[in-house]
């Protein structure tokens, strides 16, 4: 492994390790297993990409093709959900099918989850395969992708997922702007007027985010939401309170504001990025964030399709906790470990 990637993950470890240090010191509680899982998926993160780059693979087209083949490879399982709730049971309303989760059919709509936990959540792995395209083409183009794109479209659209649509609009809106002659006066005003009448028309658009938005609106101090907006409202009171150290994982220290939020409760955290502020401070997020942009700008080329890229992944945060997995967590290696030479 080279020298300059042992001192970056050294670190990032160690850079932990003070967090860690400084909040037994304030609260004299730290979840150290909570601890070592984040050290271990971070160097997990880092091992993958090593290992591809060792086999000359590039891990950006196989993460591309790999969710392409699940998107289709999902329709079938998601026809058959709308008959019935098959597969191994792995939980509270969830079978599985190893590359499908199975929901029950409710009084609402049924969403394919993919192979994920939540459809939510397996819309923003099939963003992230059209922001690795992006930087792949430099710019918002499909470029050699056309299959994976349309694949990728199909299964996002079976997800009926607010943050995936919303995302994937921002999308079409930059490769309109950027691809066609006539794309500012015309295809941009067109596709933002189809955007607005798809936002008050669509019930899981207009009708879920204010009504999440409202409800958080009327919190008070002391309420407990598990909503993107909630949350965030939420967790701005930790935020507030240790914006540097963060407020840990243990909790009884990350929820200690909210007393009722037991030990053995899982609230179920509706914003990944809040959280992860709440949970580990402002500095480990900018230096995490830093690295998704100093990532796409090397790969890229480009600052403007860098800026979209991180701005893209932030609001893909808001709905979902994906900083808790070694996907995202790859964003503080890959700028080091990473490179576009010779496809690697």
């Amino acid at each position: 492994m080279p020298k300059k990637i042992v001192l970056h993950l050294f670190g990032i470890i160690i850079f932990i390790f003070i967090l860690v240090f400084f909040q037994n010191e304030i609260f004299g509680y730290v979840s150290y297993p909570g601890v070592l899982s984040i050290i271990l998926k971070i160097i997990l993160g880092l091992f993958t990409i090593l290992y591809y780059k060792l086999k000359k693979l590039d891990i950006l087209d196989l993460y591309i093709k790999i969710l392409a083949f699940l998107s289709i490879i999902s329709i079938p399982f998601f026809i058959l959900n709308q008959f019935g709730f098959y597969g191994i049971e792995i939980g509270e309303e969830m079978k599985s099918f190893i590359l499908y989760t199975s929901k029950p059919r409710e009084d609402e709509i049924l969403r394919n989850p993919g192979m994920f936990w939540e459809p939510g959540a397996y819309a923003g792995y099939l963003i992230l395969v059209l922001l690795f395209i992006a930087i792949k083409n430099k710019r918002f183009i499909i470029g050699p992708y056309k299959n994976e794109v349309l694949l990728i479209t199909i299964g996002l659209i079976t997800t009926l997922s607010t943050t995936g649509f919303i995302l994937y609009s921002i999308i079409i809106l930059f490769y309109s702007w950027q691809n066609y002659k006539w794309g500012k006066i015309i295809v941009v005003p067109l596709f933002l007027l189809i955007a607005i009448s798809a936002y008050t028309t669509l019930p899981f658009m207009r009708e879920k985010i204010e009504h999440q938005y409202n409800n958080a609106t009327e919190m008070s101090e002391s309420d407990v939401s598990n909503t993107r907006f909630g949350s965030l409202i939420m967790d701005m009171e930790y935020i507030k309170s240790q914006p540097i150290f963060g407020n840990g994982l243990n909790i009884i220290t990350r929820y200690r504001f909210h007393p009722e939020v037991t030990v053995d409760e899982d609230i179920g955290n509706g914003n990944g990025m809040s959280n992860f502020l709440a949970c580990w401070g402002i500095p480990l997020f900018l230096f995490w964030l830093f690295g998704a942009y100093k990532f796409a700008r090397s790969i890229s080329k480009s600052t403007t399709t860098a800026l979209v890229f991180t701005f893209l992944i932030i609001i893909s945060l808001q709905g979902e906790q994906y900083l808790n997995y070694p996907m995202y967590l790859m964003f503080f290696s890959l700028p080091f470990a990473y490179t576009n030479e010779s496809g690697l």
